[in-house]
């Protein structure tokens, strides 16, 4: 009678974990490469990817891309395409520059997630802060104006009531000054009763982050985080940290320009454009993209600033797959991670986004999340298949559109997504 009582239960927990979510195993998977076959996955659908990018090299979308698809700590397509720099201020170089695999990007708002996210990760997975925790607790000037009740989760939601943007380095020449222009910030609308994708929600986790640690935002991922991982590639102002072959962007800041010139783009800024005498007029190349970022934070950020590569976000990616672990290198708490990777306020996970149909497809589980970056950056991740799809371009390059704003690539990104999910044999 016990033995049959003994098996009964065996039988009941197998049966009870093939219908829980598949999550990767901790502290066992770290990438290496292997065929579509191997992991449950059809090449010759896979194939077609190649397709999907050269035409939107030939629409003009983009310059050039490199795409990494992981499936079960396996990487089976690794592709670079087009050139990581064809113009120079619009003209057209005799010998562009090729991509490569390994060509570094600016990630531009994807360092929201791969960057200052993992930092708060780092920090509720040590237990040194919580989400419900007030901003004000660690940055004190922060409460001016009605924001003393705002706290860690309303800034990771976008829901704190602050604004989405403006343009800090008219009025901040540093981060001391950015810091303090924030703390004098009014709320656009009460917090927590709306969602509105803000920068500086961002720019201030990257604040709580230094005050906590004491410690600059890129030193400390850079030792917590990708140094652990072995993340050679990912940094900060990349043109002063490495010699290695970097994407091409912008003709400077034109589109930055446009948004303080022109009323039509969304924003309302009462100074002169021409009035900020720093605008840069190259192609950037290994400097952040992004004005605030850039003008009035020296490159270091917590919404843009990181650079990185498709291989080193892969490892990253799959870290978050494992549940925090990687080979012998545990990060994170697993229930850190699900909290994290899990819808919260407004269909927002923390930092993450969910369900956007226009850039990961409509065939991904609801277990799902990733984030876009403004320079043409693409990342999603998805537990239930231990799937990685990375979508890197250099958009800008091309050039900007005549309306002065840059071709999207979230269809790029959808069609990769959807091809990638009808590869998997269910």
């Amino acid at each position: 009678m016990r033995r049959t009582s003994i098996v009964v239960l065996v039988l009941v927990l197998l049966l009870s974990l093939s219908f829980s979510p598949v999550y990767a195993e901790t502290g066992q998977n770290k990438l290496s490469h292997g065929s579509p076959q191997s992991v449950g996955m059809d090449k010759a659908k896979l194939t077609e990817i190649n397709g999907i990018v050269q035409e939107a090299i030939d629409d003009q979308v983009t310059p050039g891309a490199v795409v990494l698809i992981a499936k079960d700590g396996k990487i089976i397509l690794e592709n670079a395409y087009g050139y990581a720099k064809k113009y120079d201020m619009g003209a057209l170089l005799k010998n562009p520059e090729k991509m490569k695999k390994k060509t570094i990007f600016d990630l531009a708002s994807v360092t929201k997630v791969m960057g200052t996210t993992q930092g708060i990760m780092k920090l509720v997975s040590e237990g040194k802060i919580s989400v419900d925790d007030k901003v004000s607790e660690y940055i004190p000037g922060f409460a001016k104006n009605g924001k003393g009740a705002i706290t860690i989760e309303d800034l990771l939601t976008h829901t704190s009531g602050l604004t989405p943007w403006k343009p800090t380095y008219l009025y901040a020449d540093n981060p001391e000054e950015v810091l303090n222009y924030i703390n004098n910030l009014s709320l656009e609308y009460v917090t927590g009763t709306d969602r509105r994708y803000s920068d500086f929600s961002f720019m201030t986790l990257a604040f709580v982050i230094e005050n906590v640690t004491n410690q600059r935002l890129d030193e400390y991922l850079q030792e917590n985080i990708y140094k652990p991982l072995k993340m050679k590639d990912t940094m900060f102002n990349a043109v002063e940290n490495t010699n290695k072959k970097i994407a091409a962007t912008s003709f400077g800041n034109v589109y930055e320009y446009k948004m303080i010139d022109d009323s039509n783009f969304g924003y309302y800024v009462e100074e002169d454009a021409d009035e900020f005498a720093q605008w840069r007029n190259y192609t950037l190349q290994g400097e952040v993209n992004d004005g605030n970022s850039y003008y009035a934070n020296n490159g270091v950020a917590g919404h843009a600033g990181l650079f990185s590569t498709a291989r080193d976000l892969a490892v990253l990616g799959q870290t978050m797959l494992n549940n925090g672990n990687y080979g012998k290198i545990d990060l994170y708490n697993k229930k850190v991670i699900r909290e994290f990777t899990s819808q919260q306020r407004f269909g927002q996970g923390y930092g993450w986004e969910k369900n956007k149909e226009w850039y990961m497809g409509n065939k991904h589980s609801a277990q799902a999340y990733g984030h876009t970056g403004f320079t043409g950056t693409q990342v999603m991740f998805d537990p239930k298949y231990n799937l990685q799809i990375i979508v890197l371009t250099n958009k800008q390059n091309n050039g900007p559109l005549e309306n002065g704003s840059y071709p999207s690539t979230g269809a790029l990104s959808k069609q990769i997504a959807n091809t990638v999910y009808s590869s998997i044999d269910e």
